[in-house]
């Protein structure tokens, strides 16, 4: 059973699922960042399943779902929202190592983490579904951008990220319900805001990929073939530099955990697996 919960954590409302025995391994379920994304329209159907085995926390993250809809303008878009993450799993007693599992931008956040030091320690796996870290996006992908409010262009979106499948106009009204919330659409548009030429800064140099070397967590990387957002091949670019990483080649778009939740889940299932057994 998935349970719906909202907690403040460091004073912003935060919504999450959770669900699976108290005494199993913590899987944390990181949702894209299309618009309208959420922990329920990204991983219900997935959530469901790993709660057969494991503990699941899927947070909405910061800007999305029914958490608050608060940005931080002088971070970079992974910074906070991993910072709000674990400030999360404290608030829940969470303080082991736990398994990150993210869609596009949850899957680049979780990626992100693995370069802090000091999270790593708290991280047993990362898998990461179509997200790349940031790099190696497609011409296309700058369509995910825009959006004009209607639920006609919403689905337009969700065209670009889900392969044809039952369920497609159920997502599609599901993220539209979120991407109406009062805030989401100023959230999400807020950091990529013109700045005045007298007030521009020069950012610091992203040592991204590079400083994924230290790491030492076991990574999943799910290569989606069909995908028109990233490039073909980019999973090459991190196999070169992780210690230990796995890819599974899958012949969908870009999110087949919304489109093939239980191929979906038994790839990351048998991952999970062989790293706690290895722990």
């Amino acid at each position: 059973m998935i349970n719906d919960n909202t907690v403040v954590v460091n004073g912003l409302e935060t919504r999450y699922l959770s669900g699976g025995p108290d005494d199993a391994p913590v899987v944390v379920f990181l949702h894209d960042g299309a618009w309208g994304a959420s922990s329920d329209v990204t991983w219900g159907e997935v959530a469901a399943l790993a709660a057969t085995d494991y503990r699941v926390v899927a947070p909405d993250l910061l800007g999305f779902g029914g958490s608050a809809k608060s940005v931080r303008l002088d971070q970079s878009p992974f910074a906070f929202r991993t910072t709000h993450l674990f400030a999360l799993l404290d608030h829940l007693g969470i303080t082991g190592p736990v398994h990150l599992v993210g869609n596009s931008f949850g899957g680049s956040i979780a990626l992100r983490a693995l370069t802090d030091p000091v999270l790593a320690e708290r991280i047993s796996s990362v898998t990461a579904i179509s997200g790349t870290g940031g790099p190696w996006r497609t011409k296309e992908s700058a369509q995910l951008g825009a959006f004009d409010g209607t639920e006609a262009d919403l689905q337009r979106i969700v065209e670009l990220l889900c392969d044809p499948y039952p369920g497609l106009q159920a997502q599609v009204a599901a993220r539209y319900r979120w991407a109406s919330m009062p805030g989401n659409y100023a959230a999400t548009v807020a950091p990529h805001a013109a700045v005045p030429e007298p007030l521009r800064v020069e950012r610091p140099a992203d040592p991204y990929p590079a400083n994924l070397a230290a790491a030492t967590a076991p990574v999943l990387l799910f290569e989606c073939t069909g995908d028109p957002l990233v490039e073909a091949g980019w999973t090459k670019h991190l196999q070169d530099i992780l210690q230990d990483v796995t890819v599974a080649e899958v012949p969908y778009r870009h999110a087949p955990n919304i489109t093939h939740p239980h191929e979906t889940w038994e790839i990351i299932a048998a991952f999970l697996k062989d790293t706690d057994a290895a722990e």
